[in-house]
């Protein structure tokens, strides 16, 4: 998978968890068009739609659900984090 379909893909994924909106989506999308080195989530921060710290606990939660994991993924991923992350999307929806 290339790097812009990953994005298109994560991306998805933000709006599907009420991260960001579709229009956001399709803004951030729009932007990397005319800067394809930029990746999505560096767009979102960029725009302040998503904190740096959002981003990364959404991250985080896109390679838990789409089994992504690295090897030592203990060593980075903080179930606290994930847990908070997912509270923020119920209270979105």
């Amino acid at each position: 998978m290339t790097k812009r379909e990953s994005d298109h893909k994560i991306g998805k994924f933000f709006v599907e968890n009420g991260v960001i909106t579709e229009e956001q989506r399709q803004s951030a999308l729009e932007l990397q068009r005319d800067n394809p080195d930029r990746l999505i989530g560096e767009i979102l921060v960029t725009q302040g739609i998503l904190s740096k710290e959002d981003l990364v606990m959404a991250v985080q939660m896109y390679m838990v659900m789409y089994d992504l994991l690295p090897d030592h993924v203990d060593e980075w991923l903080d179930q606290e984090e994930v847990d908070l992350l997912l509270e923020k999307i119920e209270k979105k929806k």
